[in-house]
């Protein structure tokens, strides 16, 4: 009893230094496209406004950060502490379920590896749903282990967390299924559930479905509405990968597809375990041979690969577009780095009595150093500190430059790509539009209202392909950078599409 108490305190205070240790690092400004969408929702949940974005099943994610939105009249506060708190909480069950499997040590060696993991750690600041999905992966899978142990307590209730899991996330019921499908068959199979067990748990699991399924199409307009809401979800979303090939009969488009899925999904390893990567290398070559031993015998390591083998197919083959999409299956990779970093330090200490402190001081002091003092790359979410600084500057600028400078009655502002819903949320009294800067397929002229005697470009790759460029004014900002914009008077009118801009006398209505 005393050593289950220590494992709970221990557990507890993985929870606390996970929450504590992300506070001076969140983020201030809404993060990206899909940040603001969730921030909106916490308004009006509607899929037709994409408050949130198609496939929409953040339901649950949604009623979490309006939990922390009634006593935070802040979106983005609220998103992100839900974020902080998944941290706190997937820490102190990745530290459960690793000493469950293997030790105190390792289970402690793994919560601090995902605790300083770049990647992570990066995500506990911002206002995304990727943490509150790490953290519900962490405990279907820890009840998935238990699941062929007869107990009918988790059996149960690992089909209500995996019904859930589609209100927080989409992806996670469906790569999580195998899994748990598979260890029921096991129980069955040595005679530890019976018929009416599986019935009951699949009730639970629709049951649980609907709680969030239901809500999310009515708040949506319906069946028929949510149904025309995700078609265009649908037709483009499998076009990643090798889905190319079979949707557009382009092979080449569909080795490349496949080659950035890849490339992006070893990206998020990377960032994920970090300099564990080292010691995993060095432990993978050296266990080569007991580890097919494990994977055949051993009921731990078979729910590590099953667990893994779904969305490592999926987000190699089919749809992976940003690091964050790896969180269904980065904790295996997270706990086999850690498992490593434990036999390592293990197999140094032989020569080395420190090395079993050193070796995990050194991996982990590595990652800190990197998120807190790494270099910036909000374009592509560089996991560091130095990145969220970047981007929350680089909005917060140019919000507070455009409300200065300009009326929003008489402007107009246009934003492209990540930056494209940002106006919504933090100039929402301005009118505007988000202006694609790659090609499209035709070249809508629209003409600005009357009213309109301004127009800002919130960055610069906003109608970056005129086909001749205007006078711009610009206004410099704190950081040295500019913003551009065009002003005219109420005799002129202005014509824009992506492609060209004209400023024109208006012409005079001589009907009778």
């Amino acid at each position: 009893m005393d050593k289950i108490k220590e494992i709970w305190i221990q557990a507890a205070i993985f929870f606390i230094v996970g929450i504590i240790w992300r506070l001076p690092f969140q983020s201030k400004i809404l993060h990206e496209w899909d940040s603001v969408n969730f921030a909106l929702a916490l308004d009006k949940y509607d899929l037709r406004l994409h408050q949130p974005h198609p496939p929409g099943m953040f339901f649950l994610y949604i009623l979490s950060g309006r939990l922390f939105n009634f006593f935070i009249p802040d979106a983005n506060a609220s998103l992100v502490w839900v974020s902080t708190i998944a941290t706190g909480f997937a820490a102190a069950t990745i530290f459960i379920l690793g000493q469950t499997w293997f030790g105190r040590q390792t289970g402690s060696t793994i919560a601090l590896l995902m605790l300083s993991s770049p990647l992570i750690w990066f995500q506990g600041e911002v206002a995304l749903s990727y943490m509150l999905e790490f953290f519900w992966v962490l405990l279907i899978v820890w009840g998935c282990y238990h699941l062929r142990y007869g107990n009918k307590l988790v059996f149960f209730s690992t089909a209500i967390l995996l019904g859930l899991a589609g209100g927080i996330r989409p992806n996670t019921p469906f790569f999580l299924f195998p899994l748990w499908a598979i260890a029921v068959f096991i129980g069955c199979r040595e005679h530890k559930y019976k018929l009416t067990d599986v019935l009951l748990a699949v009730i639970l699991g629709l049951i649980s479905v609907c709680i969030w399924l239901i809500p999310m199409v009515a708040s949506s307009g319906g069946i028929d509405e949510f149904w025309q809401t995700m078609q265009p979800w649908l037709e483009k979303h499998p076009k990643d990968g090798i889905g190319r090939s079979l949707l557009d009969e382009d092979n080449v488009s569909s080795l490349e597809g496949v080659y950035l899925n890849f490339k992006l999904l070893l990206e998020a390893v990377l960032y994920g375990i970090g300099f564990g990567l080292f010691p995993l290398i060095w432990w993978l070559g050296d266990s080569r041979k007991e580890l097919k031993q494990k994977f055949l015998k051993d009921w731990r390591w078979q729910t590590l690969l099953i667990w893994l083998l779904p969305g490592l197919f999926y987000l190699i083959f089919v749809h992976i577009k940003r690091l964050g999409h790896s969180f269904t299956i980065l904790p295996v990779f997270i706990i086999i780095a850690g498992i490593a970093i434990a036999e390592a330090s293990k197999s140094w200490q032989k020569k080395q009595q420190k090395a079993k402190v050193i070796l995990p001081g050194i991996i982990f002091l590595g990652n800190i150093l990197f998120f807190t003092l790494g270099p910036a790359n909000w374009q592509t979410s560089l996991p560091t500190w130095e990145t969220i600084i970047q981007y929350d500057r680089y909005i917060s600028e140019r919000v507070a430059a455009i409300s200065r400078r300009f009326s929003p009655i008489e402007t107009m502002v246009l934003t492209t790509g990540r930056n494209g819903r940002i106006r919504e949320f933090y100039l929402a009294e301005y009118s505007g539009t988000g202006y694609d800067s790659q090609p499209g397929e035709a070249e809508e002229i629209i003409t600005l209202p009357e009213n309109i005697r301004n127009l800002v470009l919130f960055e610069d790759k906003v109608l970056s392909d005129l086909e001749s460029e205007p006078e711009y004014e610009t206004i410099t900002l704190p950081s040295q950078a500019t913003i551009r914009y065009l002003t005219w008077d109420e005799n002129r009118q202005v014509k824009l599409s992506k492609y060209s801009l004209s400023i024109e006398e208006k012409k005079e209505d001589n009907s009778i």
